[in-house]
C-alpha cells in the first residue's frame, strides 16, 4: 500500500469514527437496555471505539502491496 492509499484509508476511518461517535448515531445505543449487567451506550461506544483503534492500528502498520515488492 502506498502512502497515498494509506492516508486515505485514515482519512475515511477518521470520518467513520466521527460518524460512529456523534449525537445522532449514539442515540441508538441510548436504550435502558443492560447487557451483561452493564449499559448499552458505554459498551457501544466503547466497542466502537476498540474497532477504530484496530483498524486504524491495521492501516498504518499494513506492509507494501505484492506489486511493490516486484519493482
Amino acid at each position: 500500500m502506498n502512502a497515498n492509499q494509506r492516508h486515505q484509508r485514515l482519512l475515511a476511518l477518521f470520518a467513520a469514527g466521527w460518524l460512529l461517535l456523534n449525537f445522532p448515531l449514539l442515540t441508538l445505543w441510548d436504550r435502558g437496555v443492560m447487557l451483561w449487567g452493564l449499559p448499552l451506550l458505554p459498551l457501544a461506544v466503547f466497542g466502537g471505539w476498540a474497532v477504530l483503534i484496530g483498524a486504524a492500528a491495521w492501516v498504518a502498520e499494513a506492509g507494501p502491496d505484492e506489486d511493490e515488492e516486484a519493482r
